[in-house]
């Protein structure tokens, strides 16, 4: 790395479930499927990107605003 600063931190998953309250399974099944990110493995612990997870919330907060469309 030459010169790039880190613009975010490792979270843990004690971390991320304070940001997202949900059970272990539910994370991690909210990974397999594509709907969370995945974290990164740093020897046996694995860590969430601040920015990432950030990204994920900032969707999240999207969609809840969208108006819904009924169906005719």
């Amino acid at each position: 790395m030459t010169g790039n600063a880190i613009s975010y931190t490792l979270l843990s998953t004690s971390d991320v479930q304070k940001i997202a309250p949900v059970s272990n399974v539910t994370l991690w099944r909210w990974v397999r499927d594509g709907k969370f990110p995945a974290p990164i493995q740093v020897s046996k612990n694995n860590f969430w990107r601040s920015d990432e997870v950030g990204a994920w919330m900032d969707e999240m907060s999207s969609r809840r605003a969208a108006p819904r469309q009924k169906a005719f």
